[in-house]
């Protein structure tokens, strides 16, 4: 048997491809069943966020399954797999695991040392586990990653002074639109990004905010801890009018915001500028609606160009993490040889 990881992330590709090979929370579930179905994999899990698609798996027996799972990945999205294939990374054994413990540390993060990531490769454990994805190599796998991740926090400066997804949003508005006070803001999903991104508009000034959701409960429920305004879903383009930033991150798998909706609405709102940041991938805003006058949008890789004043500070950390996570993939790998022993007896 063999770890192997099979991935593409913001390194590899831009998000015009990354959303092509993503898969929406309601798919994961059939995506680590079938892909459990396939006779190569004894155990999976499908990591799948906005910055990265990786395919964790332990292989069965003398068998390399890294191109059937390219295989499994084109025929899920119906993409042809072999166009792409520059763009995808392959990590075994002691590779993957390293890779694996420095994703949850979030050293290969857009912003270094951020720790979002940690909580959404958390959901994929869980997702894989109740899928009965996952085996005794893959759960260790992951509960050590968690483990790493926070020796890494803890023992190191490498999450000083971060920028998160969220606050790089609100930066970024800042930036855009000057002074935030008195503005309006409207966040599309209801997610942990939409509660993060509540807490970094209040420390911009920003006290007006709209939260909109597919589940009005679960806007409500947003709303009523940071004394927002919650709407109904099918509403938010019609308050369109009177916002002055907009920040989508809901997990609808076609765009909920196209280039007619804002265009019918822009004489409306007398030209005054609109700010849109779409954190969604596959996005929630239609590319063209950046063509707009006075409409200013920006997706996800826009905020890797965000100047991090302390990235300096950190990157002066990644040698001191890098020893951590290599002593915890020697231990996990010791592990493993093991249990190989064990199996083979």
């Amino acid at each position: 048997m063999e770890l192997v990881v099979v991935g593409i992330n913001h390194k590899t590709a831009p998000v015009e491809l990354r959303e092509k090979f993503s898969f929406s929370p309601k798919e994961i579930a059939d995506a680590n069943r079938l892909l459990k179905a396939n006779a190569c994999l004894a155990e999976n899990l499908v990591l799948s966020t906005c910055n990265r698609v990786e395919i964790y798996a332990v292989t069965g027996h003398d068998k390399d399954c890294v191109d059937a799972i390219k295989s499994f990945l084109g025929r899920f999205h119906n993409m042809n797999i072999s166009d792409h294939d520059d763009r995808f990374y392959i990590h075994r054994g002691k590779n993957a695991v390293g890779h694996l413990f420095g994703v949850a540390s979030g050293l290969d993060s857009m912003v270094v040392g951020e720790m979002e990531i940690l909580s959404q490769i958390k959901k994929a454990y869980k997702d894989a586990k109740s899928s009965m994805a996952t085996g005794k190599v893959l759960n260790r796998l992951f509960e050590k990653s968690f483990n790493t991740a926070k020796k890494v926090r803890t023992e190191t400066f490498i999450g000083r002074g971060t920028v998160s997804v969220s606050s790089a949003a609100a930066r970024l508005a800042k930036k855009i639109l000057g002074n935030l006070k008195d503005r309006m803001a409207m966040i599309v999903g209801a997610g942990a990004v939409g509660e993060q991104l509540i807490v970094y508009l209040r420390k911009n000034g920003i006290w007006s905010i709209l939260v909109a959701n597919r589940t009005l409960e679960k806007a409500k429920s947003l709303a009523e801890r940071f004394s927002a305004s919650a709407i109904g879903f099918e509403d938010f383009k019609s308050r369109l009018v009177e916002i002055d930033i907009v920040i989508a991150s809901t997990g609808a798998p076609h765009c909920i915001i196209r280039k007619d909706d804002i265009l019918s609405i822009m004489p409306k709102r007398k030209q005054k500028p609109l700010f849109i940041i779409d954190l969604a991938v596959p996005r929630d805003v239609e590319a063209e609606v950046n063509k707009i006058d006075n409409v200013y949008l920006y997706n996800i890789d826009d905020l890797e160009r965000i100047v991090d004043e302390n990235i300096n500070l950190r990157k002066s950390e990644l040698d001191n993490c890098s020893k951590i996570i290599d002593a915890a993939a020697d231990n996990f790998m010791a592990w493993l040889v093991r249990e190989k022993i064990k199996d083979e007896k």
